[in-house]
């Protein structure tokens, strides 16, 4: 697998929130620009820079279930901070970057000054207030919504009020700020060498998948799921690499990051699609696509991963490939999807037990839209490849149900 890099990776999952909530579209990688340009400015090392980084990059995570209209099913009316706190310290994010999105709207007045964290995560509230001015007040200049927040002694430290103040007379910030493309090559620039480890991919393609997820409980365990068989099924081939291992394990978790666009309505309908329905869950897929090819490094992870639509017989979406430009992993994703989605509940149905989902899988293959080799093969291991299945799924539903234990002992 292709080195991935920090900041691109970050830039890719902020882009799929905006799908959820449009006020998000743009809005954390202007958050980020303003709270790395104060950070820049006052002198702070790169390892915490690189926390602020992620911390407001990810920083409206908590309020994606609720802005989306979901029926409560990680979390029920908490604080947004505290549910953001909840999906970074469930995925294991460093204690730093946890508690900057915890305490991302904490009033200085009201943090103490030896608090974790505490001056950083405030850093973060001066650059969210100052977007949310900005776009409220379309009229008022650069500097006079800098004088504003510079009054605000009770709301943020005097050291970025100050650093604010000292930046907003150059000008430069007000100009790169206008300009998305000047912002992303800002950061780039910054953080543009900061490779990720195969641990710390995982940790945030995981915390990703898990957002993807909560969308809806019938799809709360889905992307574990299917990472987990795809990565068993290639295993069991015996034709991949360790890095093909890893590739199509990240690409399982990340396969359906284009739903994040779709309706809840449309997710969680109990009876049949309409026609207009069908062709926007359709597109799902191709989205994740685009989301995914925008990522450096992400090239194997995005064919793997988007293609789980894809049908041999040239009748699949979201772009009707035949079994000639279907990989081996594009097809150990296409039924790793099947055999994963087959046992799940939907509001329409009941999960299949595992002798329903082979027969119909088999009639799947015998119709040229599944490998027939494939499909033998998790024949041959489906006692071994359910139990890799049902344990992820397991673990996953048990890390949804700590995170709102989680949730809902912090706000009590």
């Amino acid at each position: 697998m292709e080195s991935v890099y920090l900041y691109s990776l970050l830039a890719g999952f902020s882009r799929a929130l905006g799908l959820v909530c449009y006020d998000l579209t743009g809005h954390n990688l202007r958050v980020a620009y303003l709270a790395q340009v104060l950070a820049e400015h006052c002198g702070m090392e790169h390892q915490e820079r690189k926390y602020l980084l992620i911390a407001c990059m990810l920083h409206e995570i908590g309020t994606i279930p609720l802005k989306n209209g979901l029926v409560n099913f990680v979390f029920e009316k908490e604080d947004y901070c505290v549910a953001g706190w909840v999906f970074c310290r469930t995925a294991q994010l460093p204690e730093e970057v946890c508690n900057m999105v915890l305490l991302r709207k904490t009033p200085w007045k009201e943090l103490s000054r030896h608090e974790d964290n505490g001056l950083t995560a405030n850093c973060i509230y001066l650059a969210d207030a100052l977007d949310a001015a900005i776009h409220a007040n379309p009229k008022l200049s650069f500097c006079q919504l800098a004088a504003e927040m510079g009054k605000k002694t009770e709301d943020f430290s005097s050291t970025w009020r100050n650093a604010l103040a000292e930046i907003s007379e150059s000008g430069v910030v007000d100009d790169t700020y206008k300009s998305a493309r000047a912002m992303d090559a800002y950061l780039h620039g910054t953080f543009g060498d900061d490779s990720l480890s195969s641990k710390n991919l995982l940790i945030l393609c995981d915390l990703f998948s898990q957002i993807i997820d909560s969308k809806s409980p019938f799809t709360a365990t889905h992307s574990h799921g299917v990472a987990h068989t795809a990565q068993e099924i290639l295993n069991l081939t015996g034709l991949a690499t360790g890095k093909d291992c890893l590739t199509i394990y990240i690409a399982g978790l990340l396969h359906d990051i284009g739903k994040l666009a779709v309706p809840v309505d449309i997710l969680e309908k109990a009876g049949p699609l309409s026609d207009k329905e069908r062709d926007e869950i359709k597109q799902h897929a191709e989205i994740g696509m685009r989301l995914l090819e925008t990522i450096p490094g992400f090239r194997c992870v995005c064919d793997w991963g988007g293609m789980h639509h894809e049908r041999l017989d040239g009748n699949g979406y979201p772009h009707g490939l035949g079994a000639e430009d279907l990989t081996l992993p594009m097809r150990v994703m296409a039924v790793a999807d099947v055999f994963t989605a087959l046992t799940e509940s939907r509001p329409y149905r009941d999960g299949m037990e595992l002798a329903s989902v082979l027969a119909c899988m088999r009639d799947m293959a015998a119709k040229n839209q599944l490998d027939q080799g494939l499909v033998d093969l998790v024949a041959k291991n489906a006692l071994q490849i359910n139990q890799v299945r049902a344990r992820a799924q397991r673990d996953a539903a048990a890390k949804f149900l700590a995170m709102r234990k989680l949730c809902s002992g912090t706000c009590a």
